[in-house]
């Protein structure tokens, strides 16, 4: 599990660093302030589903570990819920972009997967075909000679 909290304190990180810049942007151009603004309220509403989906994938973990009968779910109701929450937020409160809001909830699945590809690409010094099962470099099964 250290991994895991490795890599969601790197995309809670990730999405703070995101939303700064979001909100520099809306300080800085008074005009870009309904895009920078649906920014920010999608990314915040992704980070929130995004902890939400990482509290839950360690109760499944717990409940796995205990060998409990109650199964666990993973909150796909709550999450588009949140999700909903904030394009009605930013479209019907305060008047921001709704394409920017949208763009902003998948802030946090997008840094999650980039930077579990980063990860995987340094751990894995460049072989990729050694996880399929591949035969080492150099080796061969079948011997051709007479």
């Amino acid at each position: 599990m250290d991994e895991f909290a490795a890599r969601l304190k790197a995309v809670t990180r990730t999405s703070f660093l995101f939303l700064s810049a979001c909100f520099l942007g809306w300080a800085l151009f008074p005009a870009y302030k309904e895009i920078f603004a649906g920014l920010v309220i999608g990314a915040a509403a992704s980070l929130i589903n995004a902890l939400h989906l990482a509290w839950k994938i360690n109760r499944i973990g717990d409940a796995a570990a205990r060998q409990t009968k109650r199964r666990p779910t993973l909150g796909y109701l709550t999450r588009a819920c949140i999700g909903l929450l904030a394009v009605i937020i930013s479209t019907r409160t305060f008047h921001f972009d709704l394409v920017s809001t949208i763009a902003g909830l998948f802030l946090a699945p997008l840094a999650t997967l980039l930077l579990g590809v980063a990860a995987n690409a340094r751990k894995g010094n460049g072989h990729p075909a050694r996880e399929r099962g591949d035969k080492k470099h150099g080796s061969s099964e079948t011997n051709d000679s007479p």
